[in-house]
Parts: C-alpha cells; sequence; structure tokens
C-alpha cells in the first residue's frame, strides 16, 4: 500500500526548512554588513611614510654599505697580489724544474756517450788483443818450424835491456 502524504506534514516540513535557510540568510547578510563596514574602515584608513626617516635610515645603510664594500675591495685586492705573486712563485719554480731536467738530460746524454764510446774502444782494443794473439801464436808456429827460437828469445833479451837503459 501506498503511503498517503498529507499536505499538513509537508507543509510542516517545509516551514522548518524555510525557517533555517531564513537563519542562514539572516547569517549572510550579518557577514556581508561585516565586512562592508571592514571595507569601508579600510578605505578610510590611510598608511603614511614618513620619508625623513626613511631618507635616513637608507643613508645610514649606504654608508655602512660603503665601508663593506671597500673592505671587500681591499680584500680583493690582497688575494689578487697574492696569487700574482704564488703564480710568479710557482712560474720560477717550473723553470727551475725544467732546467734541472735539462741538464740531468744533457748529463745522463754526455754519460751515455762516454759509456758508448768506452765499450767501442774496448772491443777495438780486445780485437786487436785477438789479432796480436794470432800474430804472436802464428810467428811462434814459424820461429819453430825453423827452429829460430832460442834466436829470437835472445834478440828480445837484447832488446828489452835496450829499452830499459833508456828510461
Amino acid at each position: 500500500m501506498a503511503l498517503k502524504v498529507k499536505t499538513q506534514d509537508v507543509l510542516e516540513v517545509f516551514n522548518e526548512k524555510l525557517d533555517s535557510v531564513g537563519e542562514k540568510f539572516d547569517l549572510n547578510e550579518k557577514i556581508l554588513s561585516t565586512i562592508d563596514l571592514k571595507l569601508i574602515e579600510i578605505k578610510n584608513t590611510s598608511i603614511k611614510v614618513e620619508f625623513d626617516s626613511l631618507k635616513e635610515e637608507t643613508k645610514k645603510n649606504s654608508e655602512l654599505f660603503k665601508n663593506n664594500r671597500t673592505e671587500l675591495d681591499q680584500l680583493l685586492q690582497k688575494h689578487t697580489s697574492e696569487v700574482k705573486f704564488f703564480a710568479k712563485k710557482q712560474e720560477k719554480l717550473q723553470l727551475y724544474f725544467y732546467g734541472a731536467l735539462l741538464v740531468l738530460f744533457l748529463l745522463s746524454a754526455t754519460f751515455l756517450a762516454f759509456a758508448m764510446n768506452e765499450y767501442h774502444d774496448r772491443k777495438e782494443a780486445e780485437q786487436r788483443l785477438k789479432f796480436y794473439g794470432k800474430e804472436a801464436s802464428r810467428r811462434d808456429l814459424f820461429l819453430k818450424e825453423k827452429n829460430m827460437t832460442l834466436q829470437y828469445d835472445d834478440w828480445l833479451e837484447n832488446e828489452q835491456e835496450k829499452i830499459d837503459n833508456v828510461k
């Protein structure tokens, strides 16, 4: 069965809802009036800026910053001069290093050339010694074949005495 809604019940619910909506409208009107009053108050008030005190503060700040700027400039110049000094010192050290490296290279090259020269002289002396050793053995062989070994020994002793007497 369908429920029958009475008009009276609907009207009562409608009146209740209407009352709550009316209260909300009243609250909105109060809020709007308060906002309007605050807006008017804000429009009526004006901000007054005192330029004299602002000028004084600006002058004070500029003087403080001027001192700071001069200090910063002095620090910058000091650091710049220190960097230049160390750069020159580093350049001089590099010059000494490369000069020492050049001297070391030249000494090494000279030593190497001397060692190579001595090596070749020694090889040449060894070759001469071999040559003269072969010559001496051939001479001894020749003298033995001709039976002249005793004559050669006598001659060699005479020549040695002549050399000793000259000294």
